[in-house]
């Protein structure tokens, strides 16, 4: 994460209230690399506020603290007091995220901008690899998890380095990495800007383009 200077959280809350009861689409501009290589710091992210219920594999959009975060909905849990909650992790990030409270989610992303061109997230096919990658972020997650608890506390035991968690996490990187290279663009297809926006992310007929608010992660 790079910094998280913008909006106080009244401020913030006040933003996504706005967006929400006017159910429109905002843009917000991705910093940070937790969820490379599916998105870039410096992509534009179309988000729909007030949609509707985020499925698996959904780029849920949710306040942590006084900033925004855009990671992949891996699939509900509970609390251990027993209240619902969302398994999130980025995809550029082997350890799952803290629990998230439902009433955090603020949005979903339902196109990128990447490389100058805009692409769906919510197309048929996008929907299957979106249900793939969180598969993969699940499994991967916890096959590190396993490696430390095993392989890595085995060869402390010996005096030895603790490598299992830090080539499950290169392993995870890599085949995201070519998973994206072969299948994103062939999966997202390209698009005209999502209704309201314009080609750079602004709202269509407010005069000169508004930047996109900041989204970190």
């Amino acid at each position: 994460m790079t910094s998280r200077e913008g909006l106080s959280p009244d401020l913030l809350d006040a933003a996504v209230s706005m967006l929400g009861r006017a159910e429109r689409l905002g843009a917000v501009r991705v910093l940070g690399d937790s969820m490379r290589p599916t998105l870039g710091s410096g992509d534009l992210l179309a988000v729909e506020f007030a949609g509707e219920r985020p499925r698996r594999g959904d780029l849920v959009v949710y306040r942590q603290a006084d900033y925004l975060t855009v990671h992949r909905h891996l699939g509900r849990a509970r609390f251990p007091d027993g209240r619902p909650c969302l398994r999130t992790r980025g995809d550029g990030s082997i350890a799952l995220d803290p629990p998230v409270a439902p009433e955090s989610v603020v949005g979903r992303a339902v196109a990128v901008r990447r490389d100058g061109r805009w692409r769906r997230l919510d197309g048929r096919l996008a929907r299957v690899y979106a249900i793939a990658v969180a598969g993969h972020d699940l499994a991967w997650a916890a096959l590190a998890v396993l490696a430390s608890r095993t392989v890595d506390r085995a060869l402390a035991r010996l005096g030895a380095r603790s490598p299992g968690r830090r080539i499950a996490a290169a392993a995870d990187r890599a085949l995201l990495r070519i998973a994206d290279r072969i299948l994103f663009r062939r999966v997202h297809r390209a698009a005209p800007p999502p209704p309201g926006l314009d080609g750079n992310g602004g709202p269509i007929g407010a005069g000169a383009s508004v930047p996109p608010s900041p989204l970190l992660y």
